[in-house]
């Protein structure tokens, strides 16, 4: 069988006779081996520029070392092809001290705000999938609002209101996006 490409590459050396059909097996002729090496730099060249998911075990497997600059906008496919967010262990805080709105490098995190409150942006301007979840606390001691902009709806958790809501000071909300434009609000000290 031709070895067309790095994942055809057997990882038994006796089994590679040839890169792309050209024999490079033992007594092979000399003028081929020039050919043979500049093939197989392209292959490798073909594999380092695309994508991996043919190096990948069909069945799934473990995939070892560091994955660099992964933020919380990034996301990895599940089995059915669904793009997922990727989690982290903690939740990231960012400290604001105005009224702040909501962006996708939001997502994943817990803004800390002393006035001012936030305001969820519609789809159309910021498109958060489905699931995104933001977490806001209240660092003040007074009332802050979570507003949605015009055409975004905020439900309150467990009951049939919608519209801003407001939470007390100290008070910790987190929304998740249920829909285009339909968010789910709840917490502690949340009305």
């Amino acid at each position: 069988m031709a070895k067309t490409d790095v994942a055809s590459w057997d990882t038994n050396a006796t089994n590679n006779t040839d890169i792309d059909g050209i024999n490079i097996g033992e007594g092979c002729p000399a003028a081929g081996i020039n050919n043979a090496l500049r093939t197989m730099m392209a292959q490798l060249a073909t594999w380092r520029d695309g994508a991996i998911a043919g190096l990948l075990s069909k069945a799934g497997g473990t995939m070892t070392g560091s994955i660099a600059e992964m933020g919380n906008s990034s996301s990895v496919k599940d089995a059915t092809g669904t793009a997922r967010g990727v989690g982290y262990r903690d939740i990231p805080l960012r400290a604001a001290t105005s009224q702040q709105t909501l962006a996708l490098t939001d997502v994943g995190t817990m803004i800390s705000n002393t006035t001012g409150g936030i305001v969820v942006p519609t789809n159309a301007t910021v498109a958060f999938r489905l699931g995104s979840a933001i977490t806001f606390y209240n660092a003040s001691g007074s009332t802050q609002t979570v507003s949605g902009a015009v055409g975004v709806t905020l439900r309150l958790s467990a009951t049939a209101s919608t519209g801003s809501r407001t939470v007390a000071q100290r008070g910790l909300a987190t929304i998740i996006k249920v829909a285009t434009d339909e968010w789910l609000v709840s917490g502690s000290g949340v009305s």
